[in-house]
């Protein structure tokens, strides 16, 4: 599902999966309650500073919205102070107990609001109760003419009509009866003690255990604090947004001709998330959407020659839409045979002739760390089939009954990135996988994508090898080293009609497209070479070459960060020249691939050693040391380090200037001639005796500041070169400490020709 760029809907994407079920209301009772409850209130003010207001959403047309605050980050409004009716009985949320005490209490559109609240409850018995201890309101209440009230009580008393609360119920005996008071015709006047609670507990956001009753009002009370755009302007009654309410939003749309404003968009798009995933698709409201933004509208695809682009408010918010009741529909109604508009342009399309085989797979499997950055806590790791489900059709996965206790997951697809924080699209932006748990013999498996299939395994696991049997898959290309004969890759594999193929061995695997490969004649060449890379990584990082796991490189049509990036389980890249080159031996030999060879150089980096400001450095001693000594190019292979010389005269240029360590941190080739510098004067042997040292340390011992990690790269590298290094520090300007300076002050001091 696509992110919604607002508070609300930051809250709500944890809310729209509920699958809660309401009825219908009216807008004019909504518009009603609204004049009844605001009759001569003139403004409502915030809370004084430092309190904050919380904020309650709509989840169906069953609520009223009274007053609203916009919001400071996203200058969107969010409901402050709502009505609805439950059965016979009404509720009303007030975003802050602050209204129920002075000095709040004091004011005269306050006190106005709460008379008008307490008529509108419609009190027949006459008492009010207040649930909770509150010294400010009863003096307030006991002025009001025709009514008693009954304070500091923790249970529902008989005579009660009203309950005005500002305490969550926990105990859900205690919740029922106030829920069982409210359908009988009693009245919940709710003030949010939301902001108290989060000021103690030192937290922005809890679960209120209150919302178990307010959902089935049609309301859900978020509990993170809303922070007023303009405390001064008090809450807006009076021209709320239309976004605000699914009714009035959808009154809007009557207008065919009705565009959002392109700040509001995201807003309205959360307003109709929020109703769809909390009421059943069978409603006029969830029809009439389906009616405007799917039945009337052609799917909007993005793609690379129809980009999809942020500012193009209108299909941007019609694909939103189109997105949120496909999700929907699939939720209630599981049709494994449902195949996505966008599935076709990517991850591709499989012919409806291709055939469909049933194969046993056997999977060698390794279990434990690296030495690398892994993924937290228990990662199921993704082995690769040989298989592609194609989107729409049905698998079949057969277990062993003695595998059911590994707790193994079977995952359509490898693009699980979301893109919607990007400001365009050239595919689906939502996560394209889907995983199933295969916790019985047979499981089965579909998506409305497709995707090679990838067998999960926990990394915890006994399992040394797993054979399943898979039927109704398609057969993709894929090619492993050392198993693989040429003669079938290329007179059968290479041709297999899954529209995804991989190219792996023990170290690493490339995922890409399969018409990047119909004509690749010897991947046993290529995927030397890239075995080559990792084997040169690996003694850089002093790891061993025989990996436990191989890293994997995923070829993407649309990047979700930067140009590539890398994660500890993938490192994405884009599907344009770079993939060219990658699957090109005679090329990667000729001039390498400086961004591969970067992205798999972060995941070698001592990411808990390193000092700020290496990330985007220290990476770059991996990829020059593939250069050097597989590629046997030397140091000097990119446009910002193009020669010995260059570097030389950068240096002297950057040194006559105003060098400082924040210069140094923020330029990584910057800081990235400081290493050359060693290198080119003492080799690589010091920078792999360092990283032995690095890899060696537990973690436990690591360097925990800054100036200490700063102190650490510095005595372990003058002891590793035998000099002492703090005048080269210093010219550099990278700060270390006399203590540092001190231990490795009996070595001979050093400093490159260039710096003297």
């Amino acid at each position: 599902m696509t992110s919604i760029n607002t508070i609300a809907g930051k809250i709500a994407i944890c809310l729209i999966f509920t699958g809660i079920l309401f009825s219908h209301h009216s807008l004019s009772a909504q518009s009603g309650d609204q004049q009844r409850l605001l009759d001569h209130v003139q403004q409502i003010a915030m809370p004084p500073a430092p309190d904050n207001a919380t904020f309650t959403l709509p989840l169906n047309e069953k609520p009223t919205i009274i007053a609203t605050a916009t919001e400071k980050d996203t200058k969107q409004h969010l409901p402050v102070i709502m009505a609805s009716r439950l059965d016979k009985g009404r509720i009303l949320i007030l975003g802050s107990d602050k209204y129920f005490k002075k000095p709040l209490l004091d004011d005269r559109n306050v006190q106005q609001l709460l008379r008008n609240a307490i008529a509108w409850a419609g009190n027949k018995s006459g008492s009010i109760q207040v649930w909770g201890h509150n010294s400010d309101l009863p003096p307030f209440l006991h002025l009001l003419k025709n009514y008693n009230t009954i304070t500091d009580t923790v249970n529902i008393a008989p005579a009660a009509g009203i309950i005005i609360l500002t305490q969550d119920v926990t105990d859900t005996v205690k919740r029922n009866h106030l829920e069982a008071f409210v359908r009988k015709g009693g009245a919940l006047i709710f003030g949010s003690p939301a902001t108290g609670i989060l000021s103690q507990q030192k937290t922005s956001y809890f679960e209120m255990d209150l919302n178990q009753l307010f959902r089935k009002a049609g309301m859900y009370h978020v509990t993170a604090t809303l922070k007023p755009e303009d405390r001064k302007e008090g809450l807006t009654i009076r021209s709320i947004p239309p976004y605000v309410h699914i009714s009035s939003l959808m009154a809007a749309f009557k207008d065919t001709l009705f565009i959002p404003a392109a700040a509001d968009a995201d807003s309205y798009a959360s307003t109709i998330a929020n109703y769809l995933f909390n009421n059943p698709d069978t409603t006029a409201i969830s029809n009439k959407i389906r009616s405007t933004f799917a039945n009337r509208q052609a799917p909007v695809i993005p793609s690379p020659t129809h980009p999809l682009w942020k500012t193009d408010v209108k299909n941007r918010f019609i694909y939103n839409v189109q997105n949120y009741l496909a999700t929907q529909h699939q939720q209630r109604h599981t049709d494994t045979g449902y195949i996505h508009p966008a599935s076709s342009l990517f991850p591709g399309e499989v012919s409806k002739t291709a055939p469909r085989v049933n194969e046993p797979v056997v999977i060698s499997i390794k279990a434990g760390a690296q030495g690398l950055l892994e993924p937290d806590g228990v990662f199921y790791r993704w082995h690769s089939t040989g298989l592609y489900v194609a989107a729409g059709d049905t698998v079949t996965i057969t277990i062993s009954p003695d595998c059911i206790p590994q707790q193994l997951k079977a995952q359509i697809g490898v693009h699980e990135d979301n893109l919607s924080h990007m400001d365009y699209y050239v595919r689906h932006t939502d996560d394209l996988t889907k995983t199933f748990e295969l916790d019985k013999p047979a499981t089965t498996i579909f998506s409305p994508f497709g995707g090679l299939l990838m067998i999960k395994v926990p990394d915890t696991t006994s399992l040394k090898t797993l054979q399943i049997q898979v039927n109704g898959a398609v057969k993709s290309p894929y090619f492993k080293l050392g198993v693989t004969s040429l003669a079938d890759w290329q007179h059968t594999i290479r041709n297999c009609p899954g529209p995804w193929a991989e190219l792996a061995t023990d170290k690493i695997v490339l995922t890409v497209p399969s018409y990047r490969i119909r004509k690749l004649d010897d991947p046993e060449k290529l995927m030397k070479f890239w075995d080559e890379v990792m084997d040169a990584d690996a003694q850089l990082a002093a790891i061993s070459a025989d990996r436990v796991h191989p890293e994997r490189i995923i070829i993407d049509q649309q990047v979700a960060f930067g140009y590539m990036y890398t994660a500890p389980h993938k490192i994405m890249a884009p599907d344009d020249e770079s993939c060219a080159l990658m699957l090109d031996e005679a090329q990667l030999r000729a001039k390498g691939s400086w961004g591969h060879f970067h992205e798999l150089g972060h995941r070698h980096q001592f990411w808990g050693i390193d000092f700020d400001g290496l990330g985007e450095v220290t990476v770059n001693l991996y990829t020059m040391y593939v250069y050097d000594q597989v590629l046997h190019k030397g140091l000097y292979n990119h446009e910002n380090i193009a020669s010995r010389q260059a570097v030389i005269d950068a240096v002297k240029s950057y040194m006559k200037g105003q060098p400082g360590f924040d210069k140094f941190r923020e330029d990584p080739f910057l800081a990235l001639k400081m290493y050359i510098e060693i290198i080119e004067h003492f080799g690589w042997q010091p920078i792999a005796d360092v990283f032995k040292k690095y890899r060696a340390l537990p973690a436990a011992q690591y360097p925990v500041s800054e100036a200490d990690k700063r102190d650490y790269w510095f005595t372990c590298i003058s002891t590793a070169t035998q000099k002492d290094l703090s005048l080269f520090f210093d010219k550099w300007q990278v700060p270390v400490t006399e203590a540092a300076k001190k231990a490795v002050s009996s070595y001979p001091s050093w400093l490159p020709e260039e710096l003297q």
